[in-house]
């Protein structure tokens, strides 16, 4: 599967693949991600490495789709796990409004091999640990590329969100219907 462009759903600036496996009990988002820079704003578990170039994934089992965990993955290897409360959206800052609990002890596998100038990431969990609800697992992938550190410069989406923010669940796709 193709990333697009967040914005508008047409093709993204730099391509990112996206491949979807799944057993009985993991499930694994494998990125390849071309013309990246592999900026890392930051070093270490748990620090906003949205400000850089990263890999997400959201996902969770609430049928409404109002909890899910957030996970960033960044080209030098360093997590970021959140579980998130989605309460909405605010008309006047056009940004979601939402509740963040940090998740110290990480349950995510994770895997970069970078390259001159792209890398591979791939994002492994157990789908009991992500469990938010008692529906069936949705998730949207994600990619931010700052082309060096111009932060937010690309987002792209499995889902594309119509937006400049990824934290949009109704674009959530139903893992069923993409996992190999």
């Amino acid at each position: 599967m193709l990333l697009r462009n967040c914005e508008n759903g047409e093709k993204a600036v730099y391509n990112t693949y996206l491949t979807v496996t799944r057993n009985e009990k993991t499930v694994s988002f494998k990125f390849v991600c071309e013309n990246s820079k592999l900026f890392c704003a930051h070093k270490g578990y748990n620090k906003p490495h949205y400000e850089g170039d990263v890999c997400e994934i959201f996902i969770g089992s609430d049928c409404e789709r109002k909890s899910y965990y957030e996970i960033e993955l960044s080209p030098a290897g360093d997590l970021f796990l959140g579980k998130i409360t989605y309460l909405g959206w605010n008309a006047e800052t056009g940004a979601p409004i939402l509740d963040l609990k940090y998740i110290d002890d990480c349950f995510v596998k994770s895997e970069v091999k970078p390259t001159e100038n792209s890398y591979e990431a791939t994002i492994t969990v157990n789908t009991d640990d992500i469990r938010t609800g008692n529906g069936k697992i949705f998730f949207n992938a994600f990619r931010i590329e700052t082309d060096g550190g111009e932060r937010e410069k690309y987002l792209f989406a499995l889902s594309p969100t119509m937006r400049r923010k990824f934290h949009a669940p109704e674009y959530f796709v139903c893992l069923d219907a993409v996992a190999d």
